[in-house]
């Protein structure tokens, strides 16, 4: 008998969310770890809360520590401050995994609901016509007939693998495909002619619709609506940008702005097999149109679904109301959610994140070199950005990090993708990098500085501290693999379901090189291999500190030992008592306890009274 297994995977988020319901308001299973309270520094407890995660995946969290004053005479216990917390979860548990033994004639069923566009499909050596039956269950009396390339509406799916039509009929899931199935058709633009093969011999011509608008920088961009979108038979790819329109039930196109990057040319798409970038086509043309419903090609699995579709999650920010929770991967199909499924109440929404990616992209091209690029845009994020433990809404997506209306609220992925979003828009190779931390998930970025990569951690950059001061860090501005991998940053591109398992979306690019790293490049003398120099120049950083009114004092060391002798207890407290003296406003000296043993990078803020 064959068996298929239902897997609700939640994909990306930060903090707790609670179950996605459908239409008919059956809740569709959900997954969700409640995440211990970050280990203690000195026997206080970091701000990072404990937190059950249930509708999306969460990222790790950054905790910058800022520890309490030290005693003047013992040392006493030390608060901890926050900086970039994360309480996330990125798991799929054998609990939320249920197996159905399919089918038998006599047992009910029960529906998810759904809303998809769907075409039937022939397959095997069948007789060419496919049933559509009275009941979702093999061998039931079939009411309807139909044919290859027929177009159905879909309205739920059963857990014994029958789509429900809007007619009340079932068809199985075998049969019907969320792609267009068809004859072979050239497609003509006034550029170029382009030949795809989707499975017929015949040829009929079709011309892509163009609405021509103008880009900030004065260029010309097209949108193209493509009537033929996709192919089916898994040979033949059309190749395709990325959101740049999105089309409502009736034909007409909305303008998504002036993003315009080819998927196919991102390091992650190109790490997938064939069949598996076929499917990527197949999710983003299913998100640009809100078709809930995607099908598998020939040599997809639930597993594989799966990847695809958080890698799809991950790497295209632009798609801002797809969704990471309530995602079912089926023995023949996958069915997902939206934020919102209104084109144009996307569209207003764009024009929110347009309007304040322009204003920073403004910035950023004036910058004549990468590294200024990445710091702008670096810069300005965590400016107008406040992180958050709350997973709802669009606190993982570019329209929280974009909208300009307030500040917005993120969690890690959310910087990361608008991160990706902004270096797109710059011409700057980027991508979103999945792991945990101790505490749980995180997301950051990988980038491309003049054809070398480093790692990115933008949430890292933005510190929750005691004293509630806004202001910028660099630990992990521009860093190797060997400064995070395996002490800060664990289980690189891996997504970890609660049960333990982990599924690896790709090997991202190897990140060896620190030439570019801020304690490097900052201008400043600021990385040293001595404690007499690294003390000398620690200590400049608090009178200047203390003559501007300014908090962050810190020095990167290249000797372990020498960073363990500055982040003692004894160095604090005289630190401290030289703070005191230079000036009667100062209350106190934090110091960074977390985070910071692999960059090296020793950090202290002065808290005024």
């Amino acid at each position: 008998m064959k068996k298929r297994a239902l897997v609700a995977a939640l994909i990306c988020v930060f903090a707790a969310g609670c179950a996605q319901q459908t239409t008919d308001n059956t809740p569709i299973p959900t997954m969700g770890t409640t995440l211990a309270t970050p280990a203690e520094t000195d026997a206080e407890p970091t701000d990072t809360e404990s937190e059950s995660v249930t509708e999306e995946v969460t990222e790790p969290v950054q905790e910058t520590i800022a520890e309490e004053t030290p005693a003047e005479t013992e040392p006493e216990t030390e608060p901890v401050t926050t900086a970039a917390p994360e309480a996330e979860i990125t798991s799929i548990s054998n609990e939320n995994i249920e197996t159905v033994t399919e089918p038998v004639l006599a047992q009910a069923w029960t529906e998810t609901a759904m809303s998809a566009t769907m075409y039937v499909k022939q397959t095997d050596n069948n007789t060419g016509t496919v049933y559509a039956r009275e009941r979702a269950v093999i061998g039931a009396t079939p009411i309807a007939t139909y044919h290859d390339g027929d177009k159905v509406e879909v309205v739920a799916i059963t857990d014994t693998n029958y789509y429900k039509l809007s007619t009340g009929a079932f068809i199985h899931t075998d049969y019907l495909t969320s792609s267009p199935v068809g004859k072979k058709k050239k497609v003509v633009t006034t550029a170029e002619e382009e030949l795809i093969d989707d499975g017929d011999t015949a040829e009929t011509t079709v011309t892509k619709k163009k609405k021509t608008t103008s880009a900030d920088d004065g260029s010309e961009v097209v949108w193209e609506k493509d009537e033929n979108a996709g192919s089916t038979d898994g040979k033949t790819k059309k190749k395709s940008t990325a959101a740049q329109s999105t089309v409502k039930s009736d034909g007409t196109v909305i303008t998504l702005g002036n993003y315009t990057v080819d998927y196919s040319k991102r390091y992650a798409y190109k790490q997938l097999s064939e069949t598996e970038q076929l499917f990527y086509q197949d999710i983003v043309n299913a998100v640009m149109s809100f078709n809930g419903g995607v099908g598998y090609r020939d040599g997809i699995t639930e597993e594989s679904a799966l990847k695809v579709y958080i890698t799809v999650l991950n790497a295209e920010p632009e798609l801002f109301w797809m969704s990471g929770s309530g995602v079912m991967a089926m023995s023949s199909s996958m069915i997902f959610q939206f934020k919102e499924t209104d084109p144009q109440k996307i569209a207003e929404m764009q024009k929110e994140i347009d309007t304040a990616a322009a204003s920073i992209l403004k910035n950023v091209k004036a910058k004549k070199s990468t590294i200024n690029k990445i710091k702008t845009i670096y810069d300005k994020i965590i400016d107008i950005n406040d992180f958050t433990l709350d997973g709802e809404g669009y606190n993982i997506s570019i329209y929280n990090g974009l909208h300009g209306t307030k500040k917005g609220q993120l969690q890690c992925a959310g910087y990361a993708k608008t991160v990706q979003y902004l270096c797109d828009m710059a011409g700057v190779e980027s991508m979103v990098i999945i792991g945990t931390t101790e505490f749980g998930s995180h997301a950051w970025n990988i980038v491309n500085v003049d054809g070398k990569y480093y790692n990115f951690d933008c949430t890292w950059g933005d510190p929750i501290n005691s004293w509630d001061h806004k202001y910028i860090q660099y630990e992990f501005f521009l860093v190797p693999d060997s400064w995070i991998h395996g002490i800060t940053h664990l289980n690189i591109n891996n997504f970890v379901r609660n049960d333990g398992t982990k599924l690896h979306l790709f090997d991202p690019p190897a990140c060896t090189q620190y030439a570019a790293n801020y304690f490097y490049l900052s201008g400043i003398d600021l990385h040293f291999d001595n404690k007499a120099d690294a003390d000398k120049a620690l200590k400049a950083q608090v009178d200047k500190a203390i003559a501007n009114g300014s908090y962050v004092c810190e020095v990167l060391v290249t000797d372990k030992a020498v960073y363990d002798a500055m982040m003692s207890d004894a160095y604090w407290k005289e630190l401290q008592k030289y703070a005191r003296s230079k000036s009667s406003k100062v209350d106190k000296i934090k110091r960074q306890a977390s985070y910071t043993k692999g960059v090296q990078v020793v950090h202290y803020d002065i808290v005024y009274k």
